[in-house]
């Protein structure tokens, strides 16, 4: 009779082990544990603006979701950002708004009040509270590939999610938790004013600044 390999059977409980640290109740399904080391492009692939987000994960227990169409299900009036990350180990969330090369200010139709609309969702959901807590930090990105435009008279909309981000006790400024990423082919990144970043030169995940 052949011997059990001991140490494969231990990985393999540990791997089990891992996975399952995350327990959101009937949502858990819908995350999708991310490799440590790992790079990802996110894409919408309903948008036909082409725009991704390249990541690279820098930490175990890092999980992911896709509010719109996956987490949270087609509600009259409820607007959805495109993925959302929670960083476990911080903990920390970040979501994600992919748009073109301009940023809409329309009022069905922009990242401020989606990112702002599902961070309302999952406050009302008992499972999820934990995502949004007083003690996770939070992040928002509004990405878009080329030339970013920001509307004018945008800074009503975007001072209402800084607050929705903010954690009291801790003073950061808009710019430190709303954050604009502009996606180019160049192997380059930075992060002023603004993120620029490129597949070869991802944001890591989770998020400093």
């Amino acid at each position: 009779m052949a011997k059990k390999d001991k140490s494969k059977s231990k990985d393999n409980k540990n791997k089990e082990k891992d996975a399952t640290t995350l327990s959101l109740e009937k949502y858990t399904a819908y995350f999708e544990k991310l490799e440590n080391g790992k790079k990802v492009n996110l894409k919408d692939l309903k948008s036909d603006q082409n725009a991704f987000m390249p990541i690279e994960v820098c930490d175990e227990k890092v999980y992911m979701t896709e509010p719109d169409g996956k987490l949270i299900q087609n509600i009259d009036n409820q607007q959805k950002c495109d993925f959302m990350i929670y960083c476990q180990n911080l903990p920390q969330t970040c979501f994600i708004e992919l748009k073109g090369a301009n940023i809409s200010n329309k009022k069905d139709y922009n990242p401020y009040d989606q990112i702002i609309d599902t961070i309302k969702f999952i406050r009302q959901q008992e499972e999820l509270k934990e995502l949004v807590s007083a003690n996770t930090e939070r992040h928002a990105f509004i990405v878009s590939n080329g030339r970013q435009k920001i509307p004018k008279g945008i800074e009503t909309k975007e001072r209402a999610l800084w607050q929705m981000l903010f954690q009291n006790g801790k003073n950061r400024r808009i710019l430190e938790l709303v954050h604009y990423v502009k996606v180019t082919p160049a192997d380059r990144y930075s992060n002023k004013e603004r993120i620029v970043c490129s597949p070869k030169s991802p944001v890591k995940i989770p998020f400093s600044k």
